[in-house]
């Protein structure tokens, strides 16, 4: 048996992260193309990673007979899986990189952001320090334990990156893709870099703490602060979980975790808590795009084309339909309902469903019918395989003269995902507001499955020990309490907290008769209750003792 027989018999046998043989070892469901697809593993020494572009524009123009594996690469993080997956196939000697590189732009001003594109230029530039760490990439990157330094080294100084998006700065998707091709083909068959393939085991979860199950509610100010508290809820309560029944992309989940932020306008980032940190123009280019009904070259969607570019298939159904009586008196004769936000094609026609939620307000500030979708159902139902959006609908409504916005995520990724995600539909309801000429209110964003993916269990950990401290609340804006002992009992006082008028009351003779009573009919929060609690007890002691008691001062004995 020869050596390049040898090694791949034994990349073949070993078991990788999802507990079945063969390569690649780590998040193999993720993977658009790899060389043992069709179960003919070969000694292919080249990976392609097309970043942010969608697969099916790259992966059937790729030349196969050199290629190990092609694949996406969203977020630093990645690099993790990468080294798993190349210390598993020591062919591998060359990764070449194109596309986007990042989510909404097209990669060519991105130089100083921490995109995985940059990390990997970091990686491959700057290898890791003493910490295990790549150098600019300390909160959004990080190495197994169990996988030794001089392995990680060895890959560097093994692998060789081309960095086709630096090397042809102006050339088109096609134009790169070609020059892959190319390359390909002319480049040195160095061998494997290793005798054998290397697999390793994975660091273990923090056990989950119990909780009731369905919605965990999690209300703060901006969407830094709200973060840090969606990240301790998941990381202290998420149930291990499974992505897909054939993956190895084990998360921390929460089934309905509900993020209320109440001034989601603020653009303050003096707290950046975000594993990969945000800076105010990355946040306004995210903002431009989910605002735009442009579709940008090699994506299949973005969550503005989809909603101010809703396509509709049937252009002549929509024209036949605004015509009808029905149509044109609709709610009640109240007036006609004209398509103005429907541009017409002689194929299809696209809905700009923002614009219509904001001329609809208008007409009646009151409606709650304002929702926008980004599903397309039929075609959703039947390419669930595939990636749909996961936003997929969203809510405006004017409370109290401010526009609300809930936005439902199908699934989201809470570590990397979700502090963009929230600045985008920030802007949404901004958009919606200045159209009405109301102020923004709430922003509620439901997020059915919420998860923490398991390479960022570490990240999230030293996160929150650096970003989550205790601060004194007093303000509950369910209410005021008072407590005071007079005629032989303790009387509880619930005042309304913006006039302070009293809304309830309840009197008893001990801390456990008050505190049934007033668990049984009101919800405050936990610093709250537990005040409360203690002044209570204080004023039982102070009415069996028949010493004086005032509210927030000791007891003299």
């Amino acid at each position: 048996m020869g050596d390049e027989e040898k090694i791949l018999n034994l990349i073949k046998e070993q078991v990788g992260s999802d507990n079945q043989k063969g390569w690649p070892v780590a998040v193999k469901d993720r993977v658009s193309y790899h060389c043992a697809k069709e179960g003919s593993l070969k000694p292919a020494d080249v990976a392609v990673t097309f970043l942010w572009t969608m697969r099916d524009a790259v992966v059937p123009k790729l030349d196969k007979e050199k290629l190990a594996i092609a694949t996406n690469f969203y977020t630093p993080s990645g690099i993790n899986g990468m080294m798993r997956n190349i210390l598993g196939n020591p062919c591998i000697r060359y990764i070449i990189m194109l596309g986007e590189e990042y989510a909404s732009k097209d990669g060519s001003d991105t130089k100083t952001e921490n995109t995985s594109a940059n990390a990997l230029r970091a990686f491959f530039d700057k290898g890791i320090n003493e910490d295990r760490q790549i150098p600019g990439f300390e909160q959004s990157v990080y190495f197994d334990k169990h996988i030794p330094s001089e392995m990680i080294e060895k890959v560097r100084e093994s692998v060789e990156l081309i960095d086709l998006n630096t090397r042809f700065p102006d050339h088109t998707l096609q134009q790169k893709i070609e020059e892959a091709n190319k390359i390909m083909k002319e480049l040195e068959d160095k061998g494997p870099f290793m005798e054998e393939p290397k697999t390793f085991e994975y660091e273990e979860a923090s056990e989950s703490f119990p909780h009731e199950g369905g919605p965990i509610i999690v209300s703060s100010t901006t969407i830094p602060k709200t973060w840090i508290e969606i990240m301790h809820v998941i990381y202290k309560y998420g149930k291990l979980n499974l992505m897909n029944a054939d993956t190895d992309r084990w998360v921390k989940e929460v089934n309905n975790l509900v993020a209320v932020i109440h001034d989601p306008q603020s653009m303050d980032l003096s707290l950046n808590p975000f594993l990969v940190p945000l800076t105010q123009d990355k946040i306004k280019a995210y903002q431009a795009e989910i605002l735009s009904p442009k579709l940008p070259e090699g994506k299949a969607y973005t969550y503005g084309n989809k909603l101010r570019a809703y396509f509709y298939p049937a252009p002549d159904r929509i024209k036949e339909l605004v015509t009808t009586k029905e149509y044109k008196d609709f709610e009640f004769g109240q007036g006609s309902h004209i398509d103005a936000n429907v541009t017409y094609t002689e194929d299809y026609c696209e809905i700009d469903q923002l614009q219509d939620i904001v001329d609809v307000l208008k007409r009646d500030m009151y409606s709650k019918a304002c929702i926008g979708m980004t599903w397309h159902v039929a075609d959703e139902l039947m390419r669930k395989h595939k990636s749909s959006p996961c936003l997929s609908q969203i809510q405006a409504m004017v409370v109290d003269d401010r526009l609300n916005l809930t936005i439902y995520f199908r699934s989201h990724d809470m570590a990397q995902g979700w502090p963009e995600n929230a600045y985008g539909c920030a802007a949404i309801q901004k958009f919606i507001a200045d159209g009405i000429g109301v102020e923004a209110g709430i922003l509620t964003i439901i997020s059915s499955s919420a998860q923490i993916y398991k390479h960022y269990y570490k990240q999230v950990e030293e996160m929150l020990k650096n970003n989550r401290k205790f601060e004194p609340e007093y303000n509950d804006p369910r209410g005021i309490f008072t407590v005071e002992v007079k005629g032989g009992k303790i009387i509880v006082n619930h005042h309304d907290p913006n006039n302070h008028k009293v809304i309830d009351m309840w009197d008893g003779t001990t801390a456990r008769e008050l505190r049934e009573k007033i668990s049984h009919s009101n919800m405050i929060n936990t610093g709250h209750a537990m005040y409360l609690g203690e002044q209570i007890q204080k004023a039982e002691i102070a009415l069996k003792k028949d010493l004086e008691f005032e509210q927030d001062k000791e007891i003299k004995i």
